[in-house]
């Protein structure tokens, strides 16, 4: 009968308790370590993925944004050159109602008729204006070329040189925007005759002193 030595029979069962998931041995803990590196290598890369689409989606919401705006502009760009459009068609209708106005005999300056057609004039401006259409008024101020056409100069006592005098047709703005300049007559300043009278008046009094 075969003896069992002691020291033999601790390391069978030693391997047997191993093997059935005992303590690990350091072989078996390197896998595991291995095992948590990749996982923090993937979860590095899912991270940067995420990073990526996020910065994707808001450059996609940015440029949508800015496409949607452009398009509004555009939009509101159309609706106003249209209005404008049409404005500008009906504005020498208001030319005519301000000629026959102004031309009116005094005799029936204060006729039922003439009193209608100053109301209609009212009405027609007043519609304009809310439409954003608002008369440029220039007189006695510097003339600008880019709401005045000056169409003649003439010597003037009131305004002075280049400065417009008299408006021979109305000029309009629509939201700030010229639709139609001003025909305008500009100051060429005062008379030559005056401006000669002042002259010598001047050196005489000079000699004077």
């Amino acid at each position: 009968m075969r003896e069992e030595h002691p020291r033999q029979n601790e390391e069978e069962n030693a391997n047997r308790e191993t093997s059935r998931g005992g303590t690990p041995s350091s072989a078996s803990e390197a896998p595991s370590s291995m095992g948590v590196e990749q996982l923090e290598k993937e979860l590095e890369e899912t991270r940067s993925k995420a990073q990526s689409f996020l910065d994707l989606a808001q450059r996609t919401q940015a440029d949508f944004l800015n496409y949607k705006r452009r398009i509004e502009g555009e939009r509101s760009d159309f609706a106003r050159n249209a209005r404008a459009d049409v404005i500008v068609k009906l504005l020498p209708v208001v030319d005519d109602f301000e000629r026959a106005i102004a031309s009116r005999p005094p005799s029936i300056a204060n006729s039922d008729w003439v009193q209608g057609m100053l109301l209609i004039d009212r009405k027609l401006k007043s519609s304009l204006e809310g439409l954003g259409v608002k008369p440029i008024e220039p007189v006695g101020k510097p003339f600008s070329p880019w709401e005045e056409e000056a169409l003649l100069h003439e010597p003037s006592e009131k305004y002075p040189a280049d400065s417009v005098t008299r408006v021979l047709r109305s000029g309009y703005t629509m939201d700030g925007k010229v639709i139609r300049p001003a025909q305008v007559v500009v100051s060429s300043g005062p008379p030559e005759e005056t401006a000669s009278s002042k002259n010598a008046q001047s050196s005489h009094e000079t000699n004077k002193e």
